[in-house]
């Protein structure tokens, strides 16, 4: 997952995750070595701060939640409490 600021002014990224039906959220605690490190501030027009969360986790909630890819929505959360959902579902198939 890819975060951009398309705003005019610096934004705080405290959580980010993935969205399960019924208002459920699946918090990742703990990123790939590679992936930017929160909290993490986006200054407007920066380059993305990038998430990662591994597809065998997903594929592991998919069968024994039995929830389909489809439903599932990355989202971050700001420090001022807003949560920004994804436009698309995690791409699986």
């Amino acid at each position: 997952m890819e975060a951009v600021n398309t705003g005019d002014q610096p934004i705080a990224i405290n959580s980010w995750g993935i969205e399960l039906p019924g208002d459920r959220r699946r918090f990742v605690t703990r990123g790939e070595n590679w992936a930017t490190p929160l909290p993490h501030v986006l200054a407007p027009g920066a380059p993305p701060a990038r998430f990662l969360i591994r597809a065998d986790e997903l594929r592991r909630v998919e069968r024994e939640q039995r929830i389909p890819y489809t439903q599932m929505r990355p989202y971050v959360g700001l420090a001022d409490g807003t949560v920004v959902r994804a436009d698309r579902s995690v791409p699986l198939a």
